[in-house]
């Protein structure tokens, strides 16, 4: 048995630290990376609907791997970080929220949950 495996045996609602790790660092650097000057134009439209699909649909799988938790929750708490990553967008120069990319990320967790629950059962 892995270190880390031990370790969330002893904390039920753990599968994996290293896959909480990730997602909180991974967390951290959108917000982070997103306040840069460099960021305003980085993906240009309409691929920053994809950045945001792909972002949000693996947050939703690193955070499948990482905790033990109800499916509705793996599913808020992706969409919460999006919704507040929309926010966060208001407070910064040449950065616009959208519903758009909200929705592209929703698409994303969706995607991401309906493939994970289909790879469950076989």
């Amino acid at each position: 048995m892995l270190e880390s495996e031990r370790l969330a045996a002893n904390q039920p609602w753990v599968r994996s630290y290293f896959w909480l790790v990730a997602g909180l660092l991974g967390v951290g650097a959108l917000f982070v990376l997103g306040e840069q000057p460099f960021a305003v134009g980085l993906v240009p439209v309409p691929f920053d609907k994809l950045a945001h699909f792909v972002a949000f649909g693996a947050l939703f799988l690193i955070l499948d791997c990482a905790l033990v938790l109800p499916l509705w929750l793996a599913l808020m708490i992706p969409l919460l970080i999006s919704a507040a990553d929309e926010f966060h967008q208001i407070f910064l120069p040449g950065r616009q929220p959208g519903l758009e990319d909200w929705l592209a990320g929703l698409c994303g967790i969706v995607m991401a949950a309906w493939w994970r629950l289909g790879t469950r059962t076989r």
